[in-house]
């Protein structure tokens, strides 16, 4: 474990999740925390498209290095569709949910009488448990198999990553905003419980599940849909593909 963390091309990856989660949280939450976490109509699509272009442009600045999922649901959706190493998923996990946390911390430093007057955007369900885990799995679900199309399969263009992905928390925040808040993202939701406590940390076990759920069943629909290993990527955007590289290289300088 050691030196999976200690790798300094490993290093950089975790930067890249750690940035890409912070601007995703801090403009995301943001947008909420300013419209005093207001359900109307406008407000609703200022949030979420505000969350969608935040990943639509942090995956074309940053996909390059570290995959960019910045989602620990979309993280453990590749693991378990055996599209990203499994040893690289809890360094991921922690890079996602600290940045998210910084992001939140840094919201309370700029603008703190709105921030903790909006709860910091928390996510509070405003359905039942089951309800809210359910829909927050369904939304996690569409999420999970656009990121597995954009990512793990040659026949899709890459420059479509960050518009698919960010259109698809678009649609899932706008249809899901007033039920569970849309998030889709573990760390999303857990970074503003910590600060709140209360009814947001009782229910970001939710965020976890729903999303797991939904990313897990997504990753085996769309290796179902797929078809075949000839179109498949071992890893998202070949982020792997230097480390790999390095890997076999010593190997070879040993064996001669």
């Amino acid at each position: 474990m050691g030196v999976i963390f200690m790798n300094i091309l490993m290093l950089r990856r975790y930067c890249s999740e750690f940035l890409g989660t912070f601007a995703y949280v801090f403009f995301g939450c943001g947008a909420r925390i300013l419209t005093g976490n207001s359900e109307n109509t406008t407000s609703r699509i200022l949030i979420y498209f505000t969350f969608g272009f935040t990943l639509f442009v942090m995956s074309y600045a940053l996909s390059h290095i570290s995959a960019a999922p910045f989602n620990p649901a979309a993280t453990f959706g590749l693991a378990i569709a055996k599209r990203f190493p499994w040893r690289y998923v809890l360094p991921y996990w922690i890079a996602q949910v600290a940045g998210a946390i910084a992001a939140s911390a840094m919201q309370l430093v700029l603008f703190p009488q709105q921030t903790v007057a909006a709860q910091f955007g928390a996510t509070i369900p405003t359905v039942s448990i089951m309800q809210a885990v359910g829909i927050e799995a369904f939304i996690t679900f569409f999420l999970m198999l656009v990121f597995m199309a954009a990512t793990t399969d040659r026949r899709v263009n890459k420059s479509v990553m960050g518009l698919a992905t960010g259109f698809t928390v678009t649609i899932g925040g706008l249809f899901a905003g007033p039920l569970t808040g849309g998030s889709m993202n573990p760390a999303r939701s857990l970074a503003p419980a910590l600060f709140v406590g209360g009814a947001a940390l009782s229910a970001a076990w939710i965020y976890w599940i729903g999303p797991l759920l939904g990313a897990t069943v997504g990753a085996f629909v769309y290796e179902f849909l797929r078809g075949g290993e000839e179109h498949a990527l071992l890893f998202p955007e070949d982020a792997f593909t230097t480390l790999k590289s390095i890997k076999h290289a010593k190997g070879d300088e040993s064996e001669s």
